[in-house]
Parts: C-alpha cells; structure tokens; sequence
C-alpha cells in the first residue's frame, strides 16, 4: 500500500522482501568501512537457478490480476508478484536476511558524505528481449520512479521510489557500466530501497517501444519472462534460459487467481496449487496435519492494524481509549488461529530489526481505564464508524474490536468493504466510516523505516490521508527524527531512536493501533521444493531455484 508512495505502497495484505548477503555485501546498517562498499563475485553465493534440470509447471494461488504488471503501478500482489519474476533490480534482499546484496549491480562506492552512491553494474547481463544491460536501461527505469511526468507511466502510477526521487540531486551514467546517484540529504536505506519493486530495472528499447503500456509486455532480466496474463484468471511466465544464474529448474511459473478460501485448501491439497501465501488462518490446523503438505514457519513480518482519523476523533483521550480496548490476544487466537503474536513491539515486528518488547504497554488492553478516559472527554455513547476488507482475517477482527469498543461505552457502526475497493474508501476522507479502519502494514523492505517511518510520517499517505497526523500540533519534528533515525548504523542507538518515536507517537497522538503480528501464511505441496518461503511471506516472489 507502502507509502514510499504506495498508493503509494499499501494494499490490503500490503507488501515486502528479497536474496542473499554475499561476501562483504552492504547493508545500511554495517560499518562505515563496509557502508562504503558493496562487491560480489559474479553468481557466487546468490540465489538463482537450478542445473536445468526438472521441469514441469509451479502454480502459486494469487489474490488477484489485472493483467498488468508494471514496477511504477501498484494493481494486485499478484501482478507486483509477476514483476518480481521477470525484473531484477541493483540490489537484493532475500528476507532470509535483511541485508541488500548486489544484484544487477556488482559493487558499489559510497562518498564518505554519504551522499553520492556510485554502482558498477555486471557486464554481459541479457534481457528478454535480448538486448544487453546498460546504465540506459537503469536510468530509464528509475527515471519513471523518480519523475511524475514520464511519459512510459501508465495514469493512476503510484511509484513506490517516488520518496527517494524527492531527495534526488542527480542520477546519471558515467559510462555504460557505471550509475552514478547523488542524494541530497544522506539516506542510509538507498540500497535497501532499490531491492524493492520500485528498483526493478527493465529493457529501455521495450519502454522505448511500448510506453505506458509496458506493464503488458514486461520486460526484465530475471529468471522468468512474460508469456501471457488475462485480467482477473492468471499470469503465466516461462523460464528465462539466459538468465544470469542459471535457467529456473521449473518450464512454467503460473500466478492463478483464487479468492475463495475453501478453494486453496482443497487446491493445495489435490496439488492444482503449488504453493500460496494466501492460506486461510482458519486452515492451519488442518493443513499442518496433511502430509500432501508442508506449512512453513515463517517469522512475523507485518502489522494487524487499526487506523484512526484524527480529524473525525479529535479527542487524544477517545483516541486512547479506543486503544486500550483492543483486546489483542482475542485478535490472535480468533481472526489469525494463533498465527501471529500480541504487538509487543508496537509497529515493529519480531523479524525487523529494532524490535523492542521494551514498548509492550503501548499495546495493552485495559477496559477500566478506557472507560474513565471516555468519561472524562465527556464522549460516552459516542458513535463511530468502523471498515475492514471482508477477506482474510480483517471481518473477525472487524467483529472483535467492535465488541470491545462498545464494552468500553462507544456506538459502531461497521461496514465490510470488498477488498478491490477497499483502498479507495481509505482515501476518501468523506467516507462515513472513516472513522476507524482496518488494515495491515506490510513492507517490501525490511526496515523499522519501511514500518514505522511510512506510518509515522505526518507528510506520507497514513500521517495524512487516512489518519490526518499532520493536523495535529507538533508533528513536524517527528518527521525529523524520523530522518535522524533511518541514518543510524543498525544496532542499539538506532534500535533505542525509534523507539523513542514510537511511544512518543502512540501517547502524543494515537492514531494507530497496533492489533497484532503475523505471518503470511505459506503453504506448499509436499513435494515442492527451494522456494523462498521467508519472502514469499511478505509478498515477495523469488522461484528462481523452485521446482515440483
């Protein structure tokens, strides 16, 4: 839904991770002398393909298509799924680790300001079209990023770069194997940031021949390539023979759609779905029991989340109450089956780093005090409205948090959205049920910035489109340190930043309330082997080393 512009980046089961840390890769939050420097050896260490070897179709269960799969337009996680196969971009995360590894960059340079980053990209890396990388083709792809008039956007692009375009100063090509990109203001999460969908680098001769309508006729240097795709049925991509790590073990990669929960189960146990992480909460149990099956244990990527619009709350002491009403262990054990986790460390969850049990009490239920908070506003019997997507776990959790608010003294009144309209209702302000919504945060980059940074952003689409953050007095100096805080090394001084902001975000102003951790829930036939299950949990889809 990810802000970064995600629609700038959200979604209702919005967004998240990438491949692994090689030798002396770099991640933001190494030393300065590794910050410094990002080399690999070319293949070595990385994921990628098989022998050749195998064969045969892996069939993934997708929330949804629209037959266009573009890097610059947020549609479906089906469609962004389909760009993450057929595109590659500088760098990678595998959420094995949370470390950006090169990719199609092979090293890097960073100024000791922090400000000019400088990449080497791998010589003789082919595209599907069969044209050749270039530093064009990297400048062309991120230039639709960074530029709102580009004339190969397609209208409605959401352009998950569009942040960091905005803290561009330059973007240029020394020769044909170097890129050049100067900030600014420094940013510790660059190299994190091109590892996300926004970052995917694609042929400038298939932008040059097809413009706006790229996202029909993808074309990348990943491990599949685009065959075909029908709107609201499925994608299907064929492996790329020439892709740099080897060709895929699999022929064929389809992205089906399936919405209704009863048909994953019983398609993943006949074997018409290879692997989903859209597996209903409700079918764990059951699933875990089925030997036709593995259920992968991933850790807990995202937040279950309850957003509240200041404009319609004004009162801090009704925002507070409605927060200590939330009875979260109801939330885990019945809308997500115990997959999941109590937020303990309010908008950070346990596989980020800078998660601290130290904010446990922000995400505490206490009823008696939410009554006194109501009465003392003098908003007893206060009647809101409340919006969740009816699928997935949002309708259960939808009916809990209404009985604990009218427990604590409020009216609610709910409304259950289908998710393809979902997120226009988020940004209608108007809406009569803009009151209290419904959502999760998922994120595409693993990083407290992409988690508490989007959300806490008083500029960015939660702070002010659905929550009205930047209505509220003294909010400009969380977004400052909001930039402090993404610049610091990894390790407890950064850990310690953002969790100052996060309390002081959620007893300042409490416009979001964490309802729990979770996990996509992956499932796969038994018999499915090498998919990532860690990204695939967040949205993620790397089946380069996948076979069936």
């Amino acid at each position: 839904m990810s802000d970064q512009s995600r629609g700038s980046q959200m979604s209702r089961r919005s967004l998240l991770r990438g491949a692994g840390l090689l030798g002396v890769g770099v991640g933001f939050g190494l030393s300065p002398l590794l910050t410094a420097c990002g080399v690999a050896d070319d293949g070595a260490g990385e994921s990628g393909g098989g022998s050749g070897a195998g064969g045969g179709t892996l069939t993934l269960a997708i929330d949804s298509t629209s037959a266009v799969n573009d890097p610059a337009f947020y549609t479906t996680l089906g469609d962004w799924m389909a760009v993450d196969c057929v595109c590659r971009g500088l760098t990678f995360i595998s959420f094995e680790t949370n470390e950006p590894a090169p990719d199609l960059a092979k090293s890097w340079q960073i100024s000791d300001d922090q400000l000019t980053y400088t990449f080497t990209l791998r010589e003789g890396v082919k595209f599907h079209d069969g044209t050749t990388l270039t530093a064009a083709d990297v400048l062309a792809s991120l230039d639709r990023q960074f530029d709102p008039e580009n004339k190969t956007l397609p209208k409605g692009a959401t352009r998950p770069l569009a942040s960091l375009g905005t803290n561009l100063a330059a973007l240029t090509a020394e020769d044909d194997h170097t890129v050049k990109l100067v900030l600014k203001a420094p940013d510790r999460t660059v190299l994190a940031q091109l590892s996300d969908i926004g970052g995917r680098v694609i042929s400038k001769a298939a932008l040059d021949k097809y413009g706006a309508d790229i996202g029909k006729h993808l074309v990348g240097t990943g491990p599949f390539q685009f065959s075909s795709a029908t709107a609201g049925q499925s994608i299907t991509l064929k492996a790329f023979d020439g892709f740099r790590l080897g060709r895929p073990p699999i022929d064929r990669l389809v992205l089906r759609q399936v919405q209704d929960p009863s048909a994953i189960v019983s398609s993943l146990l006949s074997g018409d779905i290879s692997a989903t992480q859209f597996t209903p909460y409700s079918a764990v149990d059951q699933l875990k029991a089925d030997p036709a099956v593995t259920v992968y244990d991933t850790e807990e990527g995202f937040d279950a989340i309850l957003m509240i619009d200041a404009r319609r709350v004004p009162e801090l002491k009704v925002r507070q109450a409605i927060n200590l009403a939330i009875d979260r262990k109801a939330v885990v054990q019945q809308a997500f089956f115990g997959v999941g986790s109590e937020p303990k460390g309010y908008a950070v969850p346990p596989a980020q780093d800078g998660y601290d049990t130290g904010l446990a009490d922000l995400s505490t239920r206490d009823l008696a005090q939410a009554k006194r908070l109501l009465k003392e506003a003098g908003a007893e019997g206060r009647e809101l409205g409340l919006m969740a997507a009816s699928d997935s776990w949002h309708p259960k959790a939808a009916q809990i948090v209404k009985q604990n608010l009218q427990d604590a003294g409020f009216k609610v009144k709910t409304a259950s959205v289908d998710p393809a309209s979902y997120f226009s209702r988020l940004s209608d302000g108007d809406d009569d049920y803009h009151d209290l919504m419904i959502w999760e945060r998922n994120s595409y980059v693993p990083d407290p910035n992409n988690m508490v940074g989007s959300m806490a952003n008083p500029t960015g689409l939660y702070g002010s489109t659905i929550t009205g953050l930047d209505t509220l007095d003294g909010v400009d100096t969380l977004a400052e340190d909001l930039l402090t805080a993404k610049n610091l090394p990894v390790g407890t001084a950064r850990t310690a930043a953002y969790s100052k902001i996060q309390r002081r975000w959620a007893e300042e102003y409490m416009v979001i309330a964490m309802l729990a951790c979770s996990t996509n829930l992956v499932v796969s036939g038994a018999g499915v082997k090498g998919i990532n299950a860690a990204a695939l949990g967040n949205h993620r889809c790397f089946m380069e080393d996948a076979s069936v």
